[in-house]
């Protein structure tokens, strides 16, 4: 008679592998025929046992995007257009005196919105323009002066929108997460085989899923608030710490 047996396991976290593992244990008799505990067929195969874990291991950021831009005012479209694209060029000057490359450089926006009479929805009383852009700072060190002297130069005009930290090259912090993963699930498979008075077999198939996106940082300015100094003191820039995290589902036969 075929027996079926299944555990879910909530999440459990440790100091170096944080494993949340769903787990599911699949005992017959060898003639391949299987039964849910509800009657119906179960999607895995018979004699195996398919476990998820997760490896979580932490890295210093190497990289600081910078989401800023330009807004500005004027009577007419091309007034606001020229004063805007004298500011990004400006801007993208003072950029490139603290080495930033033009790769790292990208036009992310731009947008041309009138100014309605408050009092006639049909009459226009002027045009505003916003020009934004992407920056990638490599050389954290620098990122301070960087962005305060990128503000500097658009003056008034000057946006910011944001920053965000990231690790440009994670091969090595993903294959130590990956280890931690598949050591994780396969310590839970031995422990669940065990349990069914059985031992593992083969990998009969492995997959996974990774996550590294970047972690945004809150950061705003808006210089019109203030007359722009002669002098801008750096942004403090700290990049602390990311984690990388590799989420591996592995099933093994039952010897």
């Amino acid at each position: 008679m075929n027996r079926t047996v299944r555990r879910t396991l909530i999440p459990v976290s440790a100091a170096a592998v944080v494993g949340g593992i769903v787990t599911t244990l699949i005992v017959g008799n060898g003639s391949g025929a299987v039964v849910a505990n509800d009657g119906g067929p179960a999607t895995p195969a018979a004699d195996t046992v398919s476990v998820s874990g997760v490896g979580l291991v932490t890295g210093t950021p190497d990289v600081l995007r910078l989401s800023m831009g330009v807004q500005t005012t004027g009577s007419t479209v091309n007034t606001a257009l020229n004063q805007a694209n004298q500011d990004i060029t400006k801007i993208t000057e003072a950029l490139k005196k603290h080495g930033v490359a033009d790769k790292d450089i990208q036009t992310s926006g731009l947008s041309i919105n009138p100014h309605w009479d408050q009092n006639s929805n049909s009459h226009i009383t002027g045009y505003d323009v916003s020009e934004s852009m992407t920056v990638q700072l490599r050389k954290l060190t620098d990122a301070g002066s960087a962005i305060s002297d990128a503000a500097a130069a658009g003056g008034n005009d000057t946006r910011i929108d944001g920053v965000s930290f990231d690790i440009e090259d994670n091969t090595a912090l993903l294959n130590l997460a990956r280890d931690a993963a598949f050591a994780d699930a396969k310590a839970k498979a031995e422990e669940y085989a065990k349990l069914a008075g059985r031992s593992l077999g083969k990998v009969s198939q492995v997959s996974e899923t990774t996550d590294t996106a970047p972690q945004p940082v809150p950061f705003a300015a808006n210089m019109a608030a203030a007359p722009a100094a002669k002098v801008a003191s750096p942004v403090p820039v700290s990049a602390g710490s990311q984690q990388v995290s590799v989420n591996t589902s592995v099933v093994w036969t039952l010897n």
